[in-house]
């Protein structure tokens, strides 16, 4: 009867710490992603930044990002501080993709007409699923469902749907997508044939050099587009700039930067070392105490990536602190418990 009843003792003391710690996962990856930004910025956080201007030979009349994100989804800035960032680092073609929602679209809409004189500013989305990531640039509504995990129908089905509209769309951050979900990723073949209609060939520092030679192998049928994924200014949300998208088109205006994107006619201007520009910002003390779950959250969030220069390797270090700590701690509570009844018995 004695070891029945440790059993059930110590199963439910198990039951209790599984519980816990699955609290303080879910917490810490909802704060990750939902909690206070580290840096707090303002409209005019940016008011003082001189526009850079990258060094290259490439001619161009404008510098496009086509993948950037605000708090309508997962980013850390407003509609109106993301196209102010986007100013700063020499961008005078800005697309708004944020995931999965196009409840942003009333802002981007007066913004894009207060802004009009200094930059263009255009409605896009993140297609964002188990299997794929793709942008959607330029379109004006979007009914249809948007499954977890698409078939390749439903997958055809978003890119025709795009089409209508008169939008292009983009295969986003190829090389981080095959890396995280590779068995179940379309084929840059089959994506073309689909009628994607840009690979991002630069997310952030991510060159994917397949998906630059597909594009080079296919003879302008098919242009390749870099994007910022920018979440927050700060380097590791994607706030250090590594490429541009150059463009040239015949006037100021949405619909010419439209039709260059559907006729392919798109170059890329890299920066090797990369430029930041954080602006003006008040750092968020709270931060400083809720750190160790932001750092649970992110390792979660990011356990699957195995490239060590995206922070996979030191993601997973982090969860296996996180998880042999309280691991330990929950031996030694039970030893303590255990000596402590002992004692009680004789």
């Amino acid at each position: 009867m004695d070891i029945f009843r440790s059993l059930r003792r110590f199963s439910f003391h198990l039951a209790i710490y599984l519980f816990i710690v699955a609290l303080i996962a879910a917490g810490s990856v909802l704060l990750k992603v939902y909690g206070p930004p580290r840096y707090i910025y303002s409209d005019d956080s940016w008011k003082d930044s001189t526009p850079y201007v990258p060094q290259t030979d490439v001619k161009y009349d404008l510098l496009l990002d086509q993948h950037s994100h605000t708090k309508y989804s997962d980013g850390k800035l407003t509609v109106r501080q993301n196209i102010e960032w986007h100013l700063a680092l020499g961008f005078k073609v800005v697309v708004i993709s944020d995931h999965n929602t196009l409840k942003n679209s009333e802002e981007i809409q007066l913004l894009a007409n207060e802004y009009a004189n200094r930059c263009i500013v255009i409605q896009g989305m993140e297609w964002t699923t188990n299997r794929v990531h793709l942008n959607f640039i330029g379109i004006k509504n979007w009914t249809l469902e948007i499954p977890w995990n698409p078939t390749n129908d439903e997958i055809r089905q978003a890119i025709d749907e795009v089409h209508r509209q008169n939008g292009t769309v983009t295969f986003n951050h190829p090389g981080y997508t095959r890396r995280t979900s590779e068995e179940n990723v379309p084929s840059n073949e089959l994506l073309y044939s689909w009628g994607v209609d840009y690979f991002e060939v630069m997310n952030g520092l991510d060159f994917d050099e397949g998906s630059y030679n597909f594009v080079k192998s296919h003879n302008n049928t098919v242009g390749m587009i870099s994007g910022t994924d920018m979440h927050s200014p700060a380097k590791q949300d994607g706030g250090r700039v590594f490429a541009w998208t150059a463009i040239n088109i015949t006037d100021f205006s949405k619909e010419a930067v439209m039709n260059t994107l559907r006729n392919y006619s798109t170059e890329i201007v890299i920066n090797q070392f990369g430029i930041e520009n954080q602006g003006k910002y008040e750092y968020n003390k709270l931060y400083d105490y809720l750190a160790p779950f932001y750092q649970i959250g992110d390792a979660i969030v990011y356990y699957h990536l195995s490239s060590d220069q995206y922070g996979g390797y030191a993601d997973r270090v982090i969860l296996y602190v996180f998880l042999s700590y309280s691991a330990l701690f929950f031996v030694v509570l039970e030893a303590v418990l255990a000596f402590r009844r002992s004692l009680r018995n004789k």
